[in-house]
């Protein structure tokens, strides 16, 4: 589509070839200013939509640009044609709080301007350019549009990613700090005489931005968290890898697979990440297939002449077919032009043939045995977002889905077209066989959160899937499969929820609530020796597991969708030492030390952890997380309950650590504008409230001596500042020659690591 005003068009250029460079020099388009003004703190959004689908999406600083599929486009273009008349261009009043949409140099539309609280009114079809910034600058919060509407433009490392970070601990049985370094490189060093004890150069492949130092079951460790999300720990005596998840903008695409009578779950994302295989029901890491840097949109696990394959495709158009036994890559299938966004596998004894669809509207068939094209259908006119196989007659037969509303259906063995028919205006998400006394039955999902039912046979309608008093998010995937011989279908929500039917009569088993943020791909694994599995990939970068009989969680490691931003080892309350990471996604988890296997993950609900603490009061273990909203929160850290909340900070807090005022356990906070908070734990009652500088807070340690608490704080200037905490007098403040990254306290004084390397005081 290569104007606005609806015509479509045959070539693929406009289907995601397009780059999105028009959006800085071409000023034709709708622009909605004001949108969605709560999508980022601060302050207000504007979405600028070219005639060529491409987008820029802009919230103070953050841009974020990209393309739409042209089902957005004729979408957009219907609903201009119907909208009441704006007012010339600019004839409307100025007004800088209030929403405004104006159109320029779209063919046969008048330029004009909307603007809200005037007598044109901006129109009700803005609330598709509203939930496209949702959707690109909030992916974890429920989603209105599908995944496959946008397609996003890689974006690199945050300015501030690369920021230096140090902890302080025990190394080889001596005082030692870690320090990341911000060119990537991080290390290992005696605090007495600067001696290195280990660490890596700047290619080591991991940009930290989070790093601890702890000890358990007589083993010290070094653990790094990185830019990407990943996590990795280390002996730190042997500098073994010990365990780690790669890293990645999470895992919105997943499939599961029995190998050896093992189920194992495979995620990938679209960042370029590599694809990563862990057990479905322990989550035990089990290494990685390479995709070149291209990511995973979607994934499919087939079975093909005795070999467990796996089929991942993406943004490149390209499909790769892996040997999971053995991880050795057996195809590389090139034939789409732009993203794959469906796989389905139809497996015929010792052969299998892979169908793929995506925005270059045609559907692929392969050979899997010999990686050879066995056939292109034509016919849908929009990305095809859903593809599954069924039997007719005793043939093979193909239906498919896509966002132009219809579904269709082909002979497979003749490549021909055999029936087709429009499900309605929706935009149509996702696609599942299953079986039924009548015959096959085709189950669609759309974007007004509706389960659609249709004779595959006769394109003849059965009604629907309802679920009474939920909410319209959109249907985002589907995943069709079998428990005690009845056919389930695994149905995923915009909102994150998760629900089973009993597809032959349209029973829902169980729902789940959402955890992650919306669905981005499901699969249901075979039985395994404990049983079929449920996996899903979230727009967060979670992977859930899941007993597919009652949805009981089972426990899988993923990196966090995101930077990590703060790393501890809790210990203490007769538990085994766990490590603790926390994320600019706003989730805590808690792992294993030595071995990795996932003990705990909340959601914060804090729109991002900034800082991160680990500690024990009254015997209880507990973690203290501050979060972009400006709170410091307190959690259970065994059970991960939610206890106190502390406000009043003026802004997010950079460093958070427990201690001790007037024999009460306390929590403390410094923030990004130089305050120092303190708060009784019990309660989260304020109780303290020291002055500093302006500088950001980058570092805080209490130290009981003598009955009398001392706390010191680092900033980001290099200014160090000593508190007699009960009375909050301060005794002393220095300025040094570096940021001050962390502090301890020593017989003769402060032990300050910086950048540079540790001064003594």
């Amino acid at each position: 589509m290569s104007e606005i005003d609806g015509s479509a068009s045959t070539g693929t250029a406009d289907a995601g070839s397009v780059g999105t460079g028009a959006v800085g020099t071409v000023d034709a388009g709708l622009r909605l200013t004001g949108a969605g003004a709560d999508h980022l703190p601060g302050g207000a959004t504007e979405v600028f939509l070219g005639l060529d689908g491409a987008f820029r999406v802009t919230a103070g600083a953050l841009v974020r640009t990209g393309t739409t599929d042209t089902a957005f486009l004729r979408r957009v273009a219907t609903e201009l044609r119907a909208a009441p008349a704006g007012a010339p261009a600019g004839a409307a009043p100025a007004g800088a709080a209030a929403r405004g949409l104006t159109t320029t140099g779209i063919p046969g539309n008048a330029d004009a301007v909307w603007r809200d609280g005037t007598a044109h009114p901006v129109p009700a079809f803005a609330a598709l350019l509203d939930a496209l910034a949702a959707r690109v600058l909030r992916p974890a919060d429920p989603a209105a549009l599908p995944a496959a509407l946008l397609r996003l433009d890689p974006v690199g490392a945050s300015a501030d990613a690369g920021r230096a970070v140090a902890a302080i601990g025990v190394v080889r049985g001596r005082a030692a700090y870690a320090l990341a370094e911000q060119d990537g490189s991080f290390g290992l060093t005696a605090l007495d005489d600067a001696q290195p004890l280990g660490g890596s150069g700047p290619d080591a492949g991991l940009l930290p931005t989070a790093v601890a130092l702890g000890a358990t079951a007589g083993r010290e460790l070094f653990a790094v968290g990185g830019a990407d999300g990943a996590v990795q720990v280390w002996d730190a005596v042997s500098g073994a890898v010990l365990h780690g998840t790669s890293g990645g903008e999470g895992a919105q695409a997943v499939a599961v697979g029995l190998v050896q009578d093992v189920p194992l779950a495979f995620s990938g994302g679209a960042d370029g990440g590599d694809v990563r295989a862990m057990r479905a029901d322990t989550g035990q890491a089990l290494g990685t297939l390479s995709v070149n840097g291209n990511g995973a949109d979607v994934l499919c696990a087939a079975r093909c002449a005795d070999l467990d394959l796996l089929a991942a495709a993406g943004q490149d158009g390209v499909i790769r077919v892996w040997n999971v036994a053995s991880g050795t890559q057996l195809h590389l299938l090139v034939g789409h032009v732009g993203p794959v966004a469906a796989l389905a596998v139809l497996s015929l004894g010792d052969q299998a043939v892979l169908a793929s669809g995506g925005a270059d509207r045609r559907i692929r068939l392969w050979d899997l045995a010999t990686g050879e094209p066995v056939a292109e259908l034509d016919g849908h006119t929009a990305t095809v977002t859903g593809l599954a196989f069924t039997e007719l007659a005793d043939r093979p037969v193909l239906a498919s889905c896509a966002l132009d509303g219809t579904v269709r259906t082909w002979d497979v063995r003749r490549a021909e077209a055999l029936h087709g028919w429009p499900v309605g205006e929706e935009w149509l998400t996702g696609i599942v066989a299953v079986a039924s006394g009548a015959g096959p039955v085709l189950v669609v999902g759309q974007q007004n959160g509706r389960l659609s039912r249709w004779v595959a046979a006769t394109g003849s309608t059965l009604g629907e899937f309802t679920v009474p008093g939920a909410a319209a998010h959109p249907v985002t995937a589907l995943a069709g499969g079998e428990l005690t011989g009845r056919p389930v279908l695994a149905v995923g929500y915009g909102d994150g929820t998760l629900r089973l039917w009993e597809a032959g009569i349209g029973v829902e088993l169980y729902a789940l609530a959402p955890d992650g943020g919306p669905i981005t791909s499901l699969a249901i694994g075979q039985d395994g020796p404990d049983g079929a599995v449920l996996v899903c990939g979230t727009a967060a970068g979670a992977v859930r597991s899941h007993a597919l009989t009652n949805g009981a969680p089972l426990p899988v490691p993923a990196p966090h969708a995101g930077p990590v931003t703060g790393l501890a080892f809790r210990t203490g309350g007769g538990e085994a030492t766990a490590l603790v990471s926390a994320g600019a996604d706003g989730t805590l988890r808690v792992r294993s030390a030595l071995d990795g296997t996932p003990l705990l993950q909340v959601a914060t609900g804090q729109d991002g952890i900034t800082a991160l603490a680990a500690g024990e009061a009254d015997g209880h273990l507990l973690l203290a997380t501050a979060g972009r909203d400006r709170t410091v929160r307190l959690w259970h850290g065994v059970s991960g309950q939610a206890g106190p909340v502390c406000e009043g900070l003026g802004a997010a807090a950079e460093t958070v650590t427990f201690g001790v005022f007037g024999g009460r356990p306390v929590v403390i906070a410094g923030g990004a504008d130089g305050s120092v908070l303190v708060w009784a734990v019990h309660d989260g009652s304020r109780i303290a409230s020291l002055t500093g500088g302006a500088s950001s807070v980058r570092t805080l340690v209490a130290q009981d001596l003598d009955g009398e608490t001392l706390l010191a704080a680092g900033d980001e200037q290099g200014t160090l500042r000593l508190w007699h905490l009960p009375s909050g007098t301060l005794l002393n403040e220095a300025g040094l020659a570096q940021a001050a990254l962390a502090i301890s306290f020593a017989d003769t004084g402060l032990t300050v690591v910086g950048p540079g390397g540790v001064t003594t005081l």
